[in-house]
């Protein structure tokens, strides 16, 4: 089995579809009731070859129900599962599917896979974003409509079918908050004054924004000599068209677009090289980010 997680509308389902050889009978959606009838039965539209299963990360015993399938079909079925959230995360009660699946991440575009050469295309890449549907319309007004539309969909739709927060508008504040505090360390005590609520419910709102792929941080590297280093994480968006400034702007684009290489050298190196380990080491006016991949190091520097 294969489950493939990332930011909503980054193509997943449209990837499915093209491996499906769009055969729709290959295709469940979770948010169809159809498909989620016939789900719940325990049954499936076919018996071999491909299955895609979207959104079924929903269902709290998902995991069992896949776990089912793979033991007793797994020689003649090939199971893809897709979703807008980290799929390893969401266990919610299921059994353990230890060695039964790869996990897989589909992130936005970046200028590799686009193979940009021109300065004017990276700078449309960084004004539109990467996500597919506001970079191939190249419109200002639709990518602002798309990045309003994304950030509501991921706080009504995802935080609430997947979470436990009783009080959506505060989350939502604090990803409206969010991208004027790109650039520097993320300080919860300060967002905490500014929503009026615990520290550790805006540490549990972050985690839940991560897990939704809506942001992603890095922790500081670097021997404490160095002043500069503090304590916080910086955070980033998949989404960086929500920062309106040039600088930040760009500071938030470079480390996704490095992220997003180091996934696919990940996949393709089989784990060998890590990303967990991904930081930034402020001096002297400038940004570098640490990559730590096996025993190989490398520091990318932005000014």
């Amino acid at each position: 089995m294969v489950f493939l997680g990332g930011p909503r509308q980054s193509g997943k389902t449209t990837l499915a579809k093209m491996l499906a050889e769009n055969d729709q009978k290959r295709y469940c959606n979770w948010d169809d009731d159809g498909d989620r009838e016939l789900l719940l039965k325990g049954l499936l539209p076919v018996d071999e070859g491909l299955i895609i299963l979207d959104e079924i990360h929903k269902y709290r015993f998902w995991r069992r129900l896949v776990k089912g399938w793979f033991d007793k079909k797994g020689d003649v079925l090939r199971i893809l599962v897709t979703g807008s959230a980290r799929l390893d995360h969401y266990r919610h009660g299921g059994d353990s599917l230890q060695g039964r699946y790869h996990f897989l991440r589909l992130h936005p575009f970046s200028v590799a896979e686009l193979g940009l050469s021109s300065v004017n295309e990276v700078k449309a890449l960084l004004a539109f974003g990467g996500f597919p549907e506001p970079y191939l319309l190249k419109s200002e007004v639709e990518t602002r409509r798309w990045s309003r539309e994304f950030r509501t969909r991921i706080v009504k739709d995802e935080v609430r079918d997947l979470e436990r927060v009783m009080d959506l508008g505060l989350i939502e504040r604090l990803c409206i908050r969010l991208p004027d505090l790109v650039g520097s360390p993320l300080s919860i005590n300060s967002l905490r004054e500014d929503l009026q609520v615990s520290h550790i419910a805006v540490s549990h709102w972050l985690e839940i924004l991560e897990r939704l792929y809506f942001i992603f941080r890095l922790p500081p590297f670097g021997p404490p000599k160095i002043r500069a280093v503090k304590k916080e994480c910086k955070h980033y968006h998949f989404d960086w068209t929500q920062v309106r400034e040039p600088g930040p702007k760009f500071e938030i684009w470079s480390p996704a677009i490095c992220l997003n290489g180091v996934i696919i050298l990940k996949i393709l190196k089989a784990g060998e090289w890590n990303c967990g380990i991904f930081g930034m080491l402020t001096c002297m006016k400038s940004i570098s980010w640490f990559l730590k991949m096996g025993n190989q190091r490398s520091l990318l520097n932005v000014k």
